[in-house]
């Protein structure tokens, strides 16, 4: 049987780019759907804020459980019709599903619907998380090394417009229509995204549907694992000391945002008496912007010079961002003074150190537990973000009072942290091992053939 080239994921650029693009728009989509549009709808029928608040908390919550998908990911497959995309296919599928069930929701103002909405919203999150953990595994999974920066930017870029399209864009049709007509659309953009997932192959050779021709074709994982061998393999995966120290830069980095997010908020609302709207506006679009360039250009950057090399460049600069205003937060409240400036300047610069270490990440993901690996360091930057966070409040109870200064001047010197533990990583040498292995593995398997 012969099979057209460039007709599959592995063996088309392209294809696998606008697949993996679009699959991390579905993924934002409903966050800023569930945190804009639904919120501001909700709130508008006369539900105050404790019962929004229900319905957002558990639309998010789904989300912490990455941790459960990866290793069933990696332990269940499926190796006949693709390693990651029955996954996908299944995902995208009970996603469209339960946004119509949604769109049967009743009269806004009713606590009826509110409770139908918030549980139908976090069943719908739990398959859009475990899309989430399934994509991952495809990226690292088919992404060459020569273009894994600039995807992962591409990716993220894509993840952004799709939480702006989710909530604003959401929120101006339910404005003109209905929260119905706003769902259904949702569902049919998901809907038109599972026909490319099933029409794609992850390899040639592959069967398209369960009753098709075809066989398993990816040498190193045609088996299914299980979830004891699974864990061995992560732990085996973890056992190098570049993979292991890149589970706390995962930790570190994030410690910087989840510090800035209240601390900035604060400061242009309570400090220069900014509006909420107001500060909503300049962060969704000078800050989305400069955090779409920040993203496209660390892809662009890490492929060409290097993941470990501009995550640290990027993490350098997000310090360099912040000791800045800290120092001159003084001249702050003068006429004129561009303080607007620090929110494209951060969230640009950890934009570009997102994207450059999540390449490198994805880069240094190997053995057969190699989703559950990429997981862990996206789970770990939660973790990191939420310690973040907490240190607004655990550094006035430290001992002393820090002022505004001494606040972003600690925020300026976390990102040197994870830029410490960076230094003399040999990523390469995680790449060597894992490439062995995969020739290994081939040569068994044509052996045993």
């Amino acid at each position: 049987m012969s099979i057209r080239r460039g007709t599959t994921l592995s063996d088309s650029r392209s294809r696998r780019t606008w697949l993996l693009c679009l699959l991390y728009f579905c993924q934002g989509f409903p966050w800023g759907f569930a945190t804009i549009a639904l919120l501001a709808t909700l709130s508008q029928a006369g539900h105050d804020k404790a019962e929004t608040a229900t319905v957002v908390a558990l639309a998010i919550l789904p989300w912490t459980f990455k941790f459960i998908w990866a290793p069933l990911i990696d332990s269940v497959r499926m190796p006949s019709l693709g390693v990651r995309r029955p996954w996908i296919a299944i995902a995208q599928f009970c996603m469209a599903l339960t946004l119509l069930v949604a769109a049967l929701s009743g009269s806004m103002d009713s606590d009826a619907t509110l409770i139908f909405l918030a549980w139908v919203f976090f069943v719908h999150n739990c398959f859009a998380s475990l899309q989430d953990v399934a994509t991952d595994a495809l990226a690292v999974d088919l992404l060459e090394d020569n273009e894994r920066g600039r995807v992962n930017g591409f990716m993220w870029g894509s993840k952004l417009f799709g939480i702006g399209v989710g909530g604003a864009g959401m929120a101006t049709v339910i404005a003109f229509t209905n929260l119905q007509t706003a769902v259904l659309l949702q569902a049919s953009i998901i809907v038109a995204v599972l026909a490319l997932v099933i029409a794609w192959q992850e390899r040639p050779g592959e069967r398209r549907f369960p009753w098709s021709i075809g066989s398993a074709q990816a040498a190193a994982t045609t088996t299914s694992l299980g979830m004891l061998i699974t864990l061995t393999e992560l732990k085996r995966a973890l056992s190098n000391r570049t993979t292991a120290t890149l589970v706390m830069v995962a930790s570190a980095y994030t410690l910087t945002e989840g510090l800035y997010d209240p601390l900035t908020v604060e400061f242009f609302v309570q400090e220069l008496g900014w509006t909420a709207d107001r500060f909503a506006r300049a962060s969704g679009t000078w800050g989305t912007l400069a955090e779409l360039f920040g993203a496209i250009l660390g892809g662009y950057a890490s492929d060409r010079f290097g993941r470990r090399r501009m995550a640290a460049a990027g993490l350098a600069s997000m310090s360099i961002v912040l000791l800045t205003f800290g120092w001159t937060v003084g001249t702050w409240h003068g006429p004129g003074y561009p303080h607007v400036l620090l929110l494209p300047a951060f969230k640009g610069t950890l934009a570009f150190a997102t994207v450059s270490l999540f390449s490198l990440f994805m880069r240094v993901s190997w053995t057969r537990a190699a989703a559950t690996q990429f997981t862990v360091y996206m789970s770990m930057s939660n973790v990191g973000y939420a310690i973040g966070a907490k240190l607004n409040a655990w550094l006035p109870q430290a001992g002393f009072t820090p002022t505004l200064t001494d606040f972003y001047l600690v925020a300026g010197c976390l990102p040197l942290i994870a830029l410490v533990l960076l230094i003399g990583l040999d990523p390469d040498g995680v790449v060597a091992r894992k490439l062995a292995e995969q020739r290994r593995a081939a040569l068994a398997s044509s052996s045993a053939a």
